[in-house]
């Protein structure tokens, strides 16, 4: 008797196994979100610059959970890429600006971004929260979908 529920029970667990595999690798197009680290930066008005960004950051939410890295090159030729681009559906985007006292988090939808030199610029509408006009130690996180930004993983045919 106790074989036999040893053996129900292992067939039971490969076959959830098996299914939530299944359903991991089903979805065929998961979004990601990019995060941005840089040194310092501003905002004045509607430009917002970034100084100094080693790389961007790239993750999915389940049931994918991809996540890596790009570089910046990288992720601005996939800009305007796309029936989904960043240039056709602008993304929102939150800026968090690290402060002494904590974050201060202004909401940002990101209309163009240009790189030059180490600095990237981008022209913004502010959404919500306080403006600064340059601070240190700031990351920008922004929406986006496959299409937006084609990450390696959207290229490669991870999932």
């Amino acid at each position: 008797m106790k074989k036999m529920f040893s053996v129900c029970l292992i067939l039971i667990l490969t076959s959830a196994a098996v299914m939530a595999e299944h359903a991991i690798s089903s979805k065929k197009n998961p979004e990601f979100l990019y995060v941005l680290s840089a040194s310092s930066g501003s905002l004045e008005g509607e430009t917002l610059r970034l100084t100094d960004i080693p790389m961007v950051v790239y993750f999915s939410d389940r049931p994918s959970r991809i996540a890596g890295h790009m570089s910046l090159k990288d992720f601005l030729q996939g800009y305007n890429k796309g029936s989904d681009s960043f240039k056709a559906d602008p993304p929102n985007g939150i800026l968090s600006v690290y402060t002494p006292k904590g974050n201060d988090n202004i909401v940002v939808e990101i209309r163009n971004l240009e790189l030059k030199g180490n600095v990237l610029i981008c022209s913004v509408r502010i959404l919500e929260g306080n403006t600064f006009s340059s601070f240190k130690n700031a990351s920008l996180f922004i929406d986006s979908s496959c299409e937006s930004v084609q990450s390696p993983a959207c290229r490669h045919g991870t999932f």
